[in-house]
């Protein structure tokens, strides 16, 4: 039988075709069959950074906590159109600051029916303490009731779910800074404010 012959039978016979492994070729006895422990390792950051991006950008996109859904007497989602790009440092002097807002959805439409709420509504919102995180601005001024959110910083374009009360010069803790036209539209107060997406 010639060697061409040899291997046509070998490739037609499951037994010849199947490997042997001698004694050489055998699998060590240390190695326990799991993976290294560096592969270990990545798994693990991998799904802390997969945790960690869903608990900030999957889950709380929407703006929702216990707070924002029930202070004030109005709960919109907005965006951020108009203030500027650092906030007046006035040193110790505590101020409320007035940007505006283009509304995206209503959740909860004033209960006495005085500022009725639509997508595509402006409204003004003055924001106490404006250079601080939001979860930082509650103060003696204040008092103890609820005042904040979780929102880290104001910047123009972002989108907030906001907890709105008015009137805001009765609200403010201190004193209003107002640049926003035109002057004689109502003014509502941030009683708390998350980052969110539209």
């Amino acid at each position: 039988m010639n060697t061409d012959a040899r291997q046509t039978d070998r490739l037609h016979d499951p037994e010849a075709s199947t490997p042997t492994m001698s004694g050489a070729q055998r699998v060590p006895q240390h190695y326990s069959g799991g993976p290294s422990w560096q592969r270990g390792l990545l798994v693990i950051c991998l799904l802390f950074t997969l945790t960690w991006g869903l608990s900030r950008y999957g889950r709380s996109s929407s703006g929702i906590d216990p707070y924002v859904t029930t202070l004030g007497r109005i709960e919109v989602t907005a965006r951020l159109i108009r203030c500027p790009d650092t906030f007046p440092d006035l040193g110790a002097y505590r101020y409320t600051y007035v940007v505006e807002y283009v509304v995206l959805k209503v959740h909860r439409q004033d209960p006495d029916g005085k500022y009725i709420l639509k997508p595509g509504d402006h409204i003004f919102v003055g924001h106490y303490k404006p250079r601080l995180p939001r979860s930082e601005i509650r103060d003696a001024d204040w008092g103890t009731a609820p005042l904040g959110g979780t929102l880290e910083r104001i910047v123009q374009g972002d989108v907030h779910r906001l907890a709105l009360d008015y009137e805001l010069k009765s609200l403010a803790p201190s004193g209003v800074l107002d640049f926003c036209y035109p002057p004689n539209v109502n003014r509502f107060f941030a009683i708390w404010t998350n980052p969110a997406t539209p």
